[in-house]
């Protein structure tokens, strides 16, 4: 029974109730008067049946009733096939429907694309005339000054012509004129002539003379500024040279000093271990002792080698008891000048 009812997804059905709902009413409607129908036609074939087994109920009550059965069974195929079909018909026409109004759409879109093609043609049509119209602007314009300017060619033209031919004109009428001039004035141009070439040869040798002027100034200012900074370098280079001879001078100075500094306190250390010293009896005078002291910045005896000793036991030995007895020395000047020891000499008085 299931099977006479089309299959349609339950989305799509929706969609087509929500786009068509004058569709969907009438289909209620439809379904509302078959369902009137049908509640009507059983109400009737109920009461005859119900008639029909009073008349002849005490004869064939068995067949009677299987009669009242059979009817009802086809009515109800009867409605149900008119349902379905009626359902079919309704699906028939959403789907008849659905189709125009794709169709419509698909029709509208067509329309849509071809106005929008016909604009876009009109529009460069537009286009095209308008850049027509301005290239005919532009060639009238053009023409219009080609012949503004071909009118005052002609007109300069006429106006040569003119002033030409009243010179000819004036000509003739000054050739008597100018025929009993001619020799006074063939002398004054000559006397112009020669006052304008003495004139050019006047400015010629005045410009000549301004351009070696010139020259000449120009050398001269070069020359200027060649000792001009010749002079600069030689005093940029005594400059380097004074002032290199004052930093060599002060570096003397300075090694002087710590020279000087360094051999005081020397002789300071000396000192100290010579009053320090217990010299024993019994020495010689040609005994010696180099003992190599390192001390730090503060004077104190970092450690102390004796280099050499050329005297006896006693003399060496009281060297070092010396050394091991002092713990300190005056404080050096300058403690780099002494990182690598100050030796000490042991002599006897």
């Amino acid at each position: 029974m299931n099977q006479c009812f089309p299959r349609t997804e339950p989305h799509t059905v929706f969609e087509l109730l929500r786009r068509h709902p004058f569709s969907l009413l009438l289909v209620l409607l439809l379904h509302g008067i078959l369902f009137a129908a049908l509640l009507l036609n059983v109400s009737l074939v109920s009461s005859s049946a119900t008639g029909a087994a009073v008349e002849i109920g005490t004869q064939q009550d068995v067949e009677v009733i299987d009669a009242v059965v059979v009817d009802a069974e086809t009515f109800d195929r009867v409605a149900h096939e008119r349902e379905v079909a009626e359902q079919e018909r309704v699906a028939e026409a959403l789907r008849a429907e659905e189709e125009r109004r794709r169709a419509e759409e698909q029709a509208r879109r067509e329309e849509e694309r071809r106005q929008a093609e016909e604009q876009r043609r009109r529009e460069a049509e537009e286009r095209a005339r308008q850049e027509a119209l301005e290239a005919a602007e532009q060639a009238r314009r053009e023409a219009e000054e080609e012949r503004r300017r071909a009118q005052e060619e002609a007109a300069a033209e006429r106006e040569r012509i003119r002033q030409e031919r009243e010179a000819a004109e004036q000509a003739r009428r000054e050739a008597e004129e100018a025929r009993e001039r001619e020799e006074a004035e063939r002398r004054e141009r000559e006397a112009a002539e020669r006052q304008a070439r003495e004139e050019a040869e006047r400015r010629e040798r005045e410009e000549a003379e301004r351009r070696e002027r010139e020259e000449a100034e120009r050398r001269a200012q070069q020359a200027r500024e060649l000792e001009e900074q010749r002079r600069r370098e030689q005093m940029e280079a005594e400059r380097q040279r004074m002032a290199e001879a004052a930093e060599r001078r002060a570096a003397a100075a300075r090694q002087a000093q710590q020279a000087q500094e360094l051999d005081e306190w020397r002789a300071q250390v000396q000192a100290v271990v010579q009053r320090r010293w217990r010299q024993p009896s019994g020495l010689d005078a040609s005994d010696r002792a180099i003992v190599l002291v390192r001390v730090n910045e503060t004077g104190r005896i970092i450690d102390f080698n004796i280099e050499s000793c050329s005297g006896g036991t006693a003399f060496c030995e009281s060297v070092r008891q010396t050394m091991d007895r002092l713990t300190s020395l005056p404080r050096p000047s300058d403690a780099e000048a002494v990182r690598d020891g100050v030796r000490i000499r042991f002599e006897p008085d």
